[in-house]
């Protein structure tokens, strides 16, 4: 499937309600996006560096301040489509991308690199105004027999366990019980998808997993079914169940105004919603783990990255006294990697307290215990151009999420940070972010009233 992303966006483009080629399977959803409870964010700037620190307080202020204090569930539904390529991780309707979730957003992202120009993005804006304006409601309902339809679904790639986990995997809670033996294809750009995709398939939608292909060719159909997330409709489409949602009482005003397709308001609007299919995965996670697993879990947890195989090694130094300090306190070290599926879905269900480096493990937030505090440690890096990805899950979870910003790894001058462009770095655990991060778990356990045994050193759980 090649695109050229100069054309002109209403030729690009799939606009929902104006262009031909999808159906909804089953009757079509009565919401579109609804105002649901959700994490509790915190963040905090903590680097040894004053002017680094400095920076990070900055940044994190504007952060906060662009955070929609109301958190939506954005509706997914199974679909049909008509025409449709699947392609290197994106899809395609009569020739037209089609805007769908995460694959969408990526879409999207491609376009606004090769077209920078002014007149470009007024024209892009305005094809989405025009499709707003021309969309005939509701889409229509597929008449047929459907069961006799394959299923495919777009994954970013094999090897990634955070955009599986966020993006991917949930998008097979649909087609439970669908009574079909067609093939349910995930499409992808290599083959190149490592034994945790099939392990937690086979571990929380174990009647699937037969029925699973691993595709990285290119792929038309005449007809399809598929997954839909409402994310990029929210834009495309002037459904009055959208502006239900967000005039509803006790809803952030600001939501009003950011159902726009300009990055920054999606980029808000993604750090303050979830789609639906990440509630479905927790559903039947959740379902999968057996009576007294979780019980025989630890409470207080470290999660320890194994780097000797094929996790991307950045490192973390600086941690030696912090993780004394913990483990005076009861915390377990765990590595994950070293879990089965539904080991990693009870340990997070397990844990009262999990603190982890930033990284994909952390997309298992989507697991976490209600009311649970979870503390990523973060670096200016990640502050720049990590922060918020992992927001969807800590709110469908309903956790306490707090970041702490301490320092990168390796830096003789802590002020100087690389640009993600030449990779992301460890994180360097300084004086500054051992203290709040110990403060806040006293802070949690002095609330919660929980007691651990201390411990000599650090226990290990692998």
């Amino acid at each position: 499937m090649q695109i050229e992303f100069t054309r002109p966006p209403m030729t690009l483009f799939h606009m929902p309600g104006l262009h031909p080629g999808i159906s909804y399977l089953g009757p079509a959803p009565d919401w579109i996006m609804r105002p649901v409870a959700g994490a509790e964010i915190r963040l905090f700037a903590e680097s040894d560096d004053d002017a680094l620190r400095a920076n990070q307080q900055n940044a994190l202020d504007r952060q906060q301040e662009r955070l929609l204090t109301t958190v939506m569930e954005i509706n997914c539904a199974p679909v049909v489509l008509e025409n449709a390529v699947f392609s290197k991780g994106a899809a395609a309707i009569d020739g037209r991308l089609w805007l769908n979730g995460a694959a969408g957003g990526r879409q999207r992202t491609r376009f606004d690199q090769q077209n920078r120009a002014d007149w470009r993005q007024s024209r892009l804006h305005w094809a989405f105004r025009r499709a707003r304006n021309g969309a005939e409601l509701p889409l229509p309902v597929w008449e047929n027999r459907a069961r006799g339809l394959p299923v495919a679904i777009e994954l970013k790639n094999g090897f990634n366990y955070y955009h599986f986990t966020a993006e991917t995997l949930g998008c097979l809670a649909p087609f439970v019980g669908d009574e079909s033996d067609q093939p349910i294809r995930l499409h992808l750009p290599q083959d190149n998808a490592r034994g945790f995709v099939m392990g937690f398939i086979q571990a929380v939608f174990p009647t699937l997993a037969p029925r699973i292909e691993i595709v990285a060719t290119s792929t038309g159909y005449d007809r399809v079914r598929a997954h839909y997330s409402h994310r990029h409709y929210l834009y495309q489409v002037a459904d009055p169940r959208i502006r239900q949602a967000v005039e509803q009482e006790g809803v952030d005003p600001r939501w009003q105004d950011h159902i726009r397709s300009e990055p920054l308001y999606r980029k808000n609007v993604a750090m303050a919603s979830y789609d639906s299919s990440l509630r479905a995965l927790r559903d039947h996670a959740l379902r999968q783990v057996p009576p007294g697993m979780v019980r025989r879990m630890p409470r207080l947890v470290w999660m320890g990255r194994d780097e000797s195989g094929a996790a991307r090694a950045r490192g973390i130094t600086g941690a030696e006294p912090l993780l004394q300090a913990l483990a005076g306190r009861g915390f377990v070290q765990v590595a994950f990697e070293h879990l089965t599926p539904i080991e990693q879905i009870a340990q997070m269900q397990a844990a009262d307290v999990l603190i982890a480096p930033h990284g994909a493990g952390l997309a298992n937030m989507v697991y976490a215990k209600t009311g649970a505090l979870v503390i990523e440690i973060g670096t200016r890096q990640t502050q720049q151009h990590r922060w918020g990805d992992f927001l969807p899950q800590a709110h469908v979870s309903r956790c306490r999420y707090d970041t702490v910003f301490a320092d990168v790894a390796g830096l003789s001058q802590l002020s100087r940070i690389p640009p993600v462009s030449q990779g992301l770095l460890g994180v360097h655990v300084g004086k500054r972010a051992a203290r709040r991060i110990l403060d806040l778990v006293d802070e949690f356990l002095s609330e919660t009233g929980l007691v651990q045994e201390p411990e000599a050193s650090m226990a290990r759980n692998s």
